[in-house]
Parts: C-alpha cells; structure tokens; sequence
C-alpha cells in the first residue's frame, strides 16, 4: 500500500483540488491518504475534516505550526503503508498513470529508496526535472520553463536529489534513517533526505515519465515580495544549516 501523505496549512480548496485529482488519476493501486494540517485557524481545520471525512481521507489537525518537516512526520508516524508518497497541497494530478511509472521505478530495483517525477508549471513547461547545485551556493530545478515534452526530461536516472513536492520513498528506508530532519523548518529537507540516503547506500531516481502540476510557491509565495517574511526567514536559516551539516559536498 502507499500511504499518501499531504502537509497543508492556511488553505482548502487547494487541499481539495490536490486530492480529489489524486483519487481521479490513481487506480488499481491500493493507498491511503493522510492530510496533516501545521497548525491553520480552527475555521480551516473543521473545515477539512468535515470534508475529509466521507472521503476516508485521514485528517490530523496539528494545534500549532511546527513547518514542513514535523507535519509530514507527524503524517508518517499514522502510516501504514510499503511506500510514502509525500505531495505538496499545491501539486495536481492531470493525468492517469503517473503514480503507476513511478512504483514501477521504485520496484525495479531495491536499492532505490526515493523516486521524484516532471513536475510542470500550470502553463505545461517544466517546473522540475530533477534537483541540481548551482554556482551560486544553492540548489535549483533542472529544465525550469522547458517545454512539457523536452526529451532529456522523459528520462528515467540517477540524480543526487529530488523534490519533495512529489517523493515516492520505500518506508523500509525511512525506518533505517529516519524521517524528514526537524532542523529544517521549511526548505533542504528533501535535499537533506536523500543526500542521507545516497550515503546510506540507497539510489535516489527520477522518474521523467511520471508529471503532474506543481502550482510553485502558492502556498508560501515564490520571492521577496510576495513571501512571508517569517517564513523566509526559516528558509534562510534552513539554507544555513545544510550547508553547516553537508559542507558544500555534493553527494553523488
């Protein structure tokens, strides 16, 4: 089973878009998806779980915001499943088949322990094709603003990271390195995860066949202007930390 885990905080028509086209685009394949609210207005998380409950959604309200590493944990701990799906409350699914390609990935070989997806912008050009460091000290998306279909995105490959936006991860790997690290309030978790688990021994794969729709930064804004500044504070010390913890190496 792949328990489908869904860190929300502040919204819910996005939560609601993001599951429902999850259960429109997924078939055949047995799952369970949790929704963890980090601490939204009690109006929002009645809200939700009024919503959630016919739909067997599981929801967790958190009674205070911890960030995005602690809500998915929060998640993992009430999962049941071989697999977690981590899914950003702003990713849709537009397309059937696309969690199919990336199980079969995870399956065809058991040293892989996480594999990401194309993730596209709203306007069908890439939005994610795989995380790479960049000069400038920090890491970025490979193909940003490429079309849909740029072939070197369709590839299927070993990368160093890739986004938790979209991370199908083999739960026996999160029981022999652990979950998501709480030092990381928002932002470097992901790339902190699979950098543990390249050095744990584990393949971290893209999946260039497998897309969905990343509406980036709707929940937490994209640049200084339009970004809380409390929480682009917390990806700035996140940004730190990494870099303290991984001095600069890039984990091949």
């Amino acid at each position: 089973m792949i328990s489908v885990i869904v860190p929300t905080i502040h919204h819910t028509d996005l939560v609601k878009h993001c599951v429902h086209s999850f259960i429109h685009t997924v078939h055949e394949l047995p799952y369970e998806i949790i929704v963890v609210d980090d601490g939204s207005p009690a109006a929002i998380q009645e809200e939700l779980a009024r919503w959630a409950a016919p739909l067997q959604v599981q929801f967790i309200a958190k009674p205070h915001n911890h960030g995005f590493s602690h809500t998915v944990n929060a998640g993992i701990q009430h999962a049941k499943g071989q697999y977690i799906l981590l899914v950003n409350n702003d990713v849709f699914f537009h397309e059937p088949g696309w969690l199919h390609h990336m199980v079969a990935t995870m399956n065809s070989d058991a040293a892989i322990g996480i594999v990401g997806a194309r993730l596209l912008y709203p306007d069908m050009t890439i939005q994610h094709g795989g995380v790479i460091p960049t000069a400038k000290g920090h890491f970025d998306h490979r193909y940003r603003r490429q079309s849909a279909d740029y072939e070197p995105a369709l590839a299927v490959e070993d990368m160093n990271a890739v986004t938790g936006a979209l991370m199908l991860i083999r739960k026996q790997l999160l029981d022999q390195i652990g979950p998501l690290s709480e030092e990381f309030f928002i932002a470097f978790e992901d790339v902190d995860l699979c950098y543990r688990a390249k050095v744990h021994g584990s393949r971290v794969v893209y999946c260039g066949t497998a897309s969905a729709i990343h509406a980036e930064g709707y929940t937490r804004g994209t640049t200084k202007a339009n970004k809380n500044p409390y929480w682009r504070q917390k990806e700035m010390e996140a940004r730190k930390k990494f870099w303290m913890k991984w001095g600069g190496k890039i984990i091949r």
